[in-house]
């Protein structure tokens, strides 16, 4: 199994009273960028990124189907 350090882009949740991911990738300054992009289209506020070494692919590979980065938008 393939590990690797990611990068997580966080916002601040809208209640403003915790942090939600929504996305990552393996390179800090695109998770950054993404993740600012994603917080604006979405009207939030993007809290930042963190890092997480040696991340299992497979773990972090999808959000779980509930999330919210998985709804349809019409």
């Amino acid at each position: 199994m393939e590990r690797q350090p990611i990068y997580i882009a966080y916002v601040v949740t809208e209640d403003g009273e915790g942090l939600m991911p929504v996305c990552w990738h393996s390179e800090k300054q695109r998770a950054g960028e993404v993740g600012e992009a994603l917080a604006k289209l979405d009207g939030l506020n993007f809290w930042g990124v963190f890092g997480c070494n040696h991340a299992d692919y497979l773990a972090i590979s999808t959000f779980p189907d509930d999330h919210r980065l998985n709804a349809n938008k019409t």
